[in-house]
């Protein structure tokens, strides 16, 4: 939960304690010429107080400074973890060596109603010639996802999930093509069951836009598959998430949601090395709210973790281009992805793969040597 420091003018909210004692502690000198105390609000419970008659803090409530103190030296350690340099990933032949470059997740969509592409890849068929052009142009990662996530979708079976997108895993792994066999694979998925299958069938990653969040197994399964994770932020369902839009500051909980996550992602048994996290754009996000997250990227390499951003054809371009074809939101993608470039990405989902592979060309060209 975050903590408030309120004083008089004064609000302003953070994920760490660590954070809201030293803003408060920045205030105290000014203390004695205001008439209101300095107050650090977890949630809506006042847990600390600097007053003006006391030169110390004050605390409230039984067992709140052991608990604090606990958190302190908890936040410590996990900062100490944090600050040390990102290990690459090794998948099959692939390194990725994060902040060299950076590297393209080309979307395999096996749904029929997905927002962008539904229905053109969800047989055999299509979906090898798809995945064979996305390696040709030169992605890094083939998403495979047999799960609509747009606004509103309906949630399928596992059974049915499985059934779309076992056997494109199984045919790329066998096909004649050694681009595609040696292709790394993600399997997008919320469901634990379908991850395993999909690992044991050929994938290497997990891309979770749930972030762990509706399946209770997700993060253990993972940890004992041990292959990395991508952990998306997300409020509700893709049936509710749209009416859940109302943050008090989006990228403070963002950022708290997935390092509370990664916690809950180690302590599940899961390598810190292993995590790439993603804001979640368009999931529970206004469309001023997706471009807000751009801005801000760059307050999530705080979770020092690589970071993933999807915003190819997303309906927040269609909003500014007044373009209501996803498939003709192809240059608007291809600025949101260099202002993702500019602020940090590491990894950009996308659905056009010989144009994105230019765009991100030029802009780690800009940003990155």
């Amino acid at each position: 939960m975050p903590f408030k420091v309120i004083a008089k003018d004064f609000s302003q909210t953070f994920v760490r304690w660590t954070d809201a004692v030293h803003m408060a502690n920045s205030l105290k000198p000014k203390l004695k010429g205001w008439l209101s105390d300095i107050r650090i609000l977890e949630g809506e419970e006042v847990v600390w107080v600097y007053s003006k008659s006391h030169t110390h803090p004050m605390y409230l409530g039984p067992g709140t400074y052991e608990r604090l103190a606990k958190l302190f030296v908890q936040e410590a350690m996990a900062e100490a973890a944090a600050n040390q340099p990102q290990q690459p990933w090794q998948i099959r032949q692939h390194q990725f060596d994060w902040g060299s470059r950076t590297y393209l997740m080309g979307v395999l969509n096996v749904t029929p109603d997905s927002f962008s592409d539904g229905g053109q890849f969800n047989t055999l068929d299509s979906a090898l010639t798809q995945a064979q052009a996305l390696v040709t142009a030169g992605i890094d990662i083939l998403d495979i996802g047999g799960q609509s996530t747009r606004p509103g979708a309906a949630q399928i079976s596992i059974a049915e999930e499985l059934d779309r997108v076992i056997p494109v895993i199984t045919a790329i792994r066998q096909s004649s093509s050694p681009e595609l066999q040696t292709a790394v694979i993600s399997i997008d998925t919320t469901q634990s069951a379908v991850a395993t299958a999909a690992v044991e069938a050929g994938a290497d990653i997990v891309n979770d836009i749930s972030g762990g969040t509706f399946d209770p197994a997700m993060l253990s399964t993972v940890a004992t598959l041990a292959v990395p994770y991508i952990l998306m932020h997300i409020r509700g369902t893709p049936q509710t998430m749209q009416q859940m839009t109302d943050y008090d500051d989006i990228m403070a909980e963002i950022v708290e949601f997935c390092q509370q996550q990664i916690q809950n992602a180690i302590a599940a048994g899961m390598a810190r090395h292993r995590i790439c996290v993603d804001p979640g754009i368009g999931f529970a996000k206004t469309y001023p709210q997706n471009l807000d997250i751009l801005r801000r990227l760059g307050e999530m390499q705080s979770l020092n973790c690589p970071i993933l951003v999807g915003p190819s054809r997303k309906s927040f371009i269609g909003w500014i281009l007044n373009q209501r074809d996803p498939q003709q939101r192809v240059w608007g993608t291809a600025a949101a992805c260099c202002g993702a470039i500019a602020a940090g990405a590491d990894i950009l989902r996308i659905h056009d793969g010989a144009e994105m592979v230019d765009v991100c060309r030029v802009a780690d060209a800009i940003w990155r040597t």
